[in-house]
């Protein structure tokens, strides 16, 4: 089985390809490293003084890999996606805007939400068990597109929650703009995630310009801000584990990393069954293709309930075959 890797080059590197192999040279400290390129899931380039040759983007790109470079913070501030590893490229797209496409939307969207707050509520039993149990309740009342706001109620709840159970400093959730370690770990957790994502959606054939529930027209991932959702409170876990009980004044090396090893080592239950990270975000992205020929089938995400008398998990194995990315 192949071995997929999340890797942060974070000093400074030369980086080029030797048959096949990633070939990473640290001149300053005489330090040469060799990794197969099939090998790898997500680079991330967090250095300002980082050269490579013009054959890394296109070996990463051959075998399906995203190239992250990261800015201030060491949070990404551009992302590289393979365009041509699906045959199924031009004809998904298609389906992603077929006739009827509207309706069946806003029932995806409902069930990324339930299936988020689910996530929430599995999270959120760490630190409070009324309030794991409160949430359980609102994913049970998410209606088609959200109408009725389940998921900025169930955020309300959930942050004001993990804030007070980590008793740090800043008590509010900060996307844009944070300073405190914990909202920059979050910050850049569910943006190696999202690259993550994106590379599935990708591989997949699937436009990401074209979401079901994020449809701004200036962004050219709203389907992997879609299905990040779900998979979102890997990160919130990680960062918990990582925060819980410490005084850590800043975001650093150290945090990273940490970071990155828990995300990658996680498992995520889709429909009854335990999966490594990169099998269950291909598992969530093959059932929406199924779901895109017959929207009758329900997505498979993370934390759902399983429904009496059906074995979702068992029909989509035999009806696709997954990318062997698991540890």
């Amino acid at each position: 089985m192949s071995i997929q890797h999340l890797i942060s080059i974070d000093r400074e590197a030369k980086l080029s390809v030797d048959t096949g192999r990633l070939k990473i040279v640290f001149s300053q400290v005489g330090e040469t490293h060799f990794i197969a390129a099939c090998d790898i899931a997500v680079l991330i380039l967090a250095h300002p003084c980082i050269s490579m040759s013009l054959a890394v983007p296109q070996e990463l790109a051959k075998n399906g890999a995203v190239l992250v470079t990261a800015g201030e913070k060491y949070l990404p501030a551009a992302l590289s996606l393979p365009v041509a590893t699906n045959i199924d490229g031009a004809r998904r797209p298609h389906l992603q805007v077929k006739p009827g496409s509207v309706e069946a939307a806003g029932n995806w969207w409902a069930q990324l939400i339930e299936s988020k707050i689910l996530g929430q509520a599995a999270m959120a039993a760490n630190f409070d068990e009324t309030l794991s149990t409160r949430l359980k309740l609102i994913a049970g009342h998410v209606e088609p597109g959200d109408k009725t706001g389940r998921e900025a109620q169930a955020a309300q709840l959930y942050w004001a929650g993990f804030f007070d159970g980590l008793n740090n400093p800043v008590d509010f959730r900060d996307k844009q703009g944070a300073t405190d370690p914990v909202n920059v770990s979050l910050n850049y957790g569910y943006a190696v995630l999202r690259a993550v994502i994106a590379r599935s959606l990708a591989a997949a054939g699937l436009c990401l310009n074209f979401g079901v529930g994020h449809c701004r027209k200036d962004n050219p991932f709203n389907l992997a801000d879609d299905f990040i959702e779900p998979f979102r409170f890997l990160v919130d876990n990680a960062v918990w584990r990582i925060f819980k009980g410490s005084q850590v004044e800043c975001f650093d090396k150290e945090i990273k990393k940490q970071l990155l090893s828990s995300l990658l080592a996680s498992t995520v239950n889709i429909a009854g069954k335990e999966y490594r990270l990169f099998h269950g975000i291909d598992f969530a992205v093959n059932s929406f293709c199924l779901s895109l020929e017959d929207s009758r089938r329900r997505l498979l995400l993370p934390n759902q309930r399983v429904r009496p008398g059906k074995t979702p998990s068992a029909m989509l194995w035999q009806a696709v075959q997954f990318q062997d990315e698991t540890q």
